[in-house]
């Protein structure tokens, strides 16, 4: 029998690995989700402006049988485009494809999901009772914004 170091670093501000709600596809591989890489998503930018959101109606939000086709498949956003997935009830998950795969449990009580511009993603809702928004942002003098949505 060989024994086994395993070494688990704790920083302030960051969930640990017992505790996250983030993998990354090699990790899964190798600890089958036991331990669960912290990070995968960037912050987004202070310097950018709120522009839209969908689903654009106020006060509504897509739900579990109400995500269109477009989210739960891979997609990206435009050069310049970060978006933010803010879920107020259920469990979403948020599936980064690149550089590498990353898959996110977003809730109302963790972290939105941030999407960068031009990095393919997709959605999939976990609970019954999911309740989410998409709002999208742009970095001031960017340009104008002409983006078309399937079903948004």
């Amino acid at each position: 029998m060989v024994p086994i170091l395993v070494l688990v670093v704790l920083t302030p501000g960051v969930r640990g690995a017992f505790t996250s709600s983030t993998t990354t596809k090699p990790t899964r591989r190798l600890f089958g989700g036991l331990f669960a890489a912290a990070g995968g998503m960037k912050e987004l930018p202070s310097d950018v402006v709120q522009y839209s959101q969908v689903p654009k109606t106020p006060g509504s939000c897509f739900t579990a049988d109400k995500i269109p086709r477009g989210l739960l498949q891979d997609h990206t956003t435009k050069a310049g485009t970060w978006g933010v997935i803010r879920v107020t009830t259920g469990t979403l998950e948020y599936t980064i494809q690149e550089p590498t795969q990353s898959v996110h449990k977003i809730t109302a009580e963790s972290k939105p999901g941030i999407i960068e511009p031009q990095v393919k993603h997709h959605v999939k809702a976990l609970t019954d009772d999911l309740q989410f928004v998409v709002e999208f942002y742009r970095a001031p003098g960017t340009g104008p914004v002409d983006e078309k949505r399937e079903g948004l």
